[in-house]
């Protein structure tokens, strides 16, 4: 079953940290998002490779949002 990474807040998607294929941490620093001029970084809570990521760099998202896809 595959697991996601949600956006913690909404904003724009300034980069991607991580790449398809890459092994992940519960504590990896996955991507950057711009929120009113601040940029919050997403933190993954779980382990797994990433599979694919659901959003572009530069993407508009919403709280809650998915962006990334781990195996």
């Amino acid at each position: 079953m595959a697991k996601v990474i949600e956006a913690t807040v909404g904003g724009q998607l300034l980069k991607r940290m991580v790449a398809v294929g890459e092994f992940i941490t519960d504590d990896t620093e996955v991507a950057m998002i711009d929120a009113m001029k601040m940029h919050i970084p997403v933190i993954a809570e779980q382990t797994g490779r990433v599979a694919k990521w659901l959003v572009e760099e530069g993407a508009t998202v919403k709280e809650g949002q998915a962006l990334l896809a781990l195996v």
